[in-house]
């Protein structure tokens, strides 16, 4: 078993390399099975909640979309509260229910609700559809939405407050009866490990005994002949003995 110090040493090694933990890694994975319904048949059994009636689970995020900043500016201008920021940005509204995630962690600028800003140029995963004002429908402004903040849904390595986090209670759920099925395994090759134990053990007292009880016995036949030097006529008259009784019981 690793030592706590390189265990912590091999965390960080690949949390630089990636970028995610390990376990989070599983999570991104675990959506891709939901998302592309790849899930086998008794881990959908095990969610079937989560993905038929929770609704969390079947819209996880949106294509790729390029945002140039040419487009933020553009956006930015359009919107009625371009003074929020001081730098021009885009309102993304997020469907997600739960509270922002990353804010506080690096992304103290974020609003804690149900949106998202975007300021700096790149690839996000949104959806930009026209919409109608409710006193004009011939006039029409843009609208970008997410199903999560940031576009994904949010990892939490813990069980214990993700109640609103679908993808991540589901996710847990799962790997919580993978880890029943571990340790239950791991009980069986213990039990048989334990088994072959109790066999070689027993199996090796008896053979110890049995060395013990011949040993007394050679003792107690020694100790009835001790001082009896036998001669060569007393062995020959012996083994004639012995050939006589073979030949009598043949």
């Amino acid at each position: 078993m690793r030592s706590k110090a390189n265990r912590k040493k091999r965390f960080n090694k690949h949390w630089e390399n990636k970028g995610y933990t390990k376990k989070a890694i599983k999570f991104y994975k675990f959506l891709c099975k939901v998302k592309f319904k790849m899930l086998k048949d008794y881990e959908a059994d095990i969610i079937y909640w989560e993905i038929n009636h929770s609704g969390w689970l079947r819209d996880l995020w949106q294509p790729l979309v390029y945002i140039s900043q040419e487009y933020i500016n553009k956006v930015s201008k359009e919107q009625e509260d371009v003074h929020v920021r001081s730098v021009p940005f885009i309102r993304v509204w997020v469907h997600w229910d739960g509270s922002n995630p990353y804010r506080g962690n690096g992304f103290t600028h974020q609003p804690s609700k149900h949106e998202w800003h975007i300021v700096k140029p790149g690839y996000y995963r949104l959806h930009i559809r026209r919409k109608s004002y409710l006193w004009n429908q011939e006039m029409k402004y843009l609208v970008h939405e997410m199903f999560y903040h940031k576009g994904m849904p949010a990892f939490n390595p813990r069980n214990a407050r993700c109640y609103v986090n679908a993808p991540t209670r589901a996710f847990h759920k799962l790997n919580y009866h993978y880890e029943e099925i571990k340790k239950q395994k791991l009980a069986e090759k213990q039990a048989i490990k334990d088994r072959k134990e109790d066999t070689y053990n027993r199996l090796k007292n008896k053979r110890i005994m049995q060395n013990i009880m011949e040993r007394e016995r050679n003792k107690e036949r020694a100790s009835r002949v001790r001082g009896i030097t036998p001669t060569r006529e007393t062995v020959a008259f012996f083994q004639a003995l012995a050939v006589g009784s073979v030949i009598s019981e043949k």
